[in-house]
């Protein structure tokens, strides 16, 4: 399904999807996906996978990207953030902010960037986690499998 403004342009299977405020975007490629780009302008909502969702709203200017299976995306309630998801089970949230960036590139994996400013977090292997938030700036990095990487406050960075 493809949706632009609230207007749908495609649909076909079980994919849904939704979209309101100008320029907004849904897209939802899939069994059983959902796209929702809503309460904003700008935001911009893909999934390429089954029973998988991404959402963007409750500001502008977000972005949420899925690929694969059983995964999630979802940024907003603040505006510039970016979540992407990619891998069966991925999960990224970048949310309650400004610029806040989480990428979840592995199966399993989970990354969660907000609660502030221009944090970041990336879980890039099998079941790794990355968490940044609590304050401005903070970055967390994960890339060995089953690993978690915690930065809270005002520029902490952790990794693994």
């Amino acid at each position: 399904m493809w949706l632009r403004n609230g207007e749908v342009r495609h649909q076909s299977g079980t994919a849904t999807c939704q979209a309101t405020g100008r320029g907004s975007i849904a897209i939802a490629h899939g069994a059983n996906s959902e796209a929702e780009a809503i309460n904003g302008d700008r935001n911009r909502s893909i999934v390429h996978g089954d029973n998988s969702a991404a959402y963007t709203g409750g500001g502008d200017g977000n972005t949420a990207t899925v690929r694969g299976d059983g995964a999630y995306a979802g940024s907003g309630f603040g505006n510039a953030n970016t979540a992407t998801a990619t891998g069966d089970g991925a999960y990224a949230l970048a949310i309650n902010g400004d610029a806040n960036v989480a990428t979840a590139d592995g199966d399993h994996a989970f990354a969660g960037a907000g609660f502030g400013d221009a944090n970041t977090a990336s879980a890039s292997a099998t079941g790794s986690h990355a968490e940044a938030g609590g304050g401005d700036g903070n970055t967390a990095t994960a890339h060995s499998a089953g690993c978690t990487a915690t930065a809270v406050g005002d520029g902490v960075s952790d990794s693994c």
